[in-house]
């Protein structure tokens, strides 16, 4: 019991507060709506790519894959 105690007690990391702390600084002034351009007029060519992990359910009937993956957006 003392064990289990132990382990629920430590589960809770400093590190994970710290974490928090720094990304809430980091991020505090970020805007998704802005677009990473000197120039507002300037186009940006953005490529993505889709990484597929796990094919969930594939219903033949109606024609329907559902899947779970990762989507990566690349801006120069």
């Amino acid at each position: 019991m003392v064990l289990v105690r132990g382990l629920l007690w430590c589960s809770d990391s400093l590190q994970g507060y710290h974490e928090k702390r720094l990304l809430n600084h980091l991020l505090a002034t970020y805007n998704s709506l802005e677009r990473p351009v000197a120039n507002e007029s300037e186009s940006l060519e953005v490529k993505f790519g889709l990484t597929l992990q796990q094919i969930i359910d594939v219903d033949e009937k109606n024609q329907i894959l559902t899947t779970n993956a990762w989507l990566n957006l690349f801006s120069d």
